[in-house]
């Protein structure tokens, strides 16, 4: 959970969230589509509706680019 809270800071950081949801899915009834353990850290904004999970995965380039903005809120610190 201190790897969670860290990244989680991060990702408010990084894409100027106004906060973050956290959440991990267990079995297919609650969403869950892989089958191992991990948790979701989703930037959230005001007013902004929380969509559910459905399985689809964004652009590989869109991705990255995300990945790498939370990277540097990461080496920001």
């Amino acid at each position: 959970m201190p790897v969670v809270q860290k990244l989680a800071r991060a990702a408010k950081a990084a894409f100027a969230a106004d906060g973050v949801t956290v959440m991990q899915f267990n079995e297919p009834a609650s969403g869950q589509t892989v089958f191992h353990l991990h948790v979701h850290i989703i930037p959230r904004f005001n007013g902004e509706p929380l969509h559910p999970h459905t399985g689809a995965m964004e652009k590989p380039e869109i991705l990255a680019e995300n990945a790498e903005r939370v990277r540097a809120a990461l080496n920001a610190k």
